[in-house]
């Protein structure tokens, strides 16, 4: 009886040993690549001027963050974010509020979603009469608050 159950074991190992690598090397080559920024170098509007520049806005993390502004529509504001080294935080979400998140783990009540973060792409800012908020980092895996910035009125 128990030689029939050791001739069982040994193929089915045998069968993970060469279907297993297999599976991982298929999830692998299914990934989607990972695009560095120089493939997002500059994803804003083409007939967009830069209105604002910075890389010290953020509380946390070094990232750059460059205001544009279509011609012909000059009340849009778009906001491109450059990280200096890529974010390992899941799931990030960029968030527009008009108050700063008061507690770590917590956006304000009338944060505005703005979309999924991916660095280099161009996002526009949902503003109010005042021009002026917080872009808020949020780990939505997490449920926690990354980071956040403070904007001064955009001009």
């Amino acid at each position: 009886m128990i030689q029939p159950l050791r001739a069982v074991h040994r193929r089915a190992f045998v069968a993970l040993a060469l279907v297993l690598p297999a599976i991982l090397l298929m999830g692998l080559g299914a990934r989607r690549p990972h695009l560095g920024q120089s493939a997002h170098n500059n994803d804003a509007p083409d007939t967009a001027n830069m209105v604002m520049e910075s890389s010290n806005l953020w509380q946390k993390y070094s990232i750059q963050s460059r205001f544009y502004r279509k011609p012909e529509r000059p009340l849009d504001t778009y906001v491109v974010l450059l990280p200096a080294q890529e974010l390992n935080e899941p799931d990030l979400l960029l968030y527009w509020a008009s108050n700063p998140p008061h507690q770590a783990n917590v956006l304000p009540g009338e944060a505005q979603l703005v979309g999924a973060f991916t660095a280099g792409k161009a996002f526009l800012l949902p503003l109010n009469e005042k021009r002026a908020g917080h872009l808020v980092l949020f780990s939505q895996a997490h449920q926690a608050v990354v980071d956040s910035a403070r904007v001064e009125k955009l001009p």
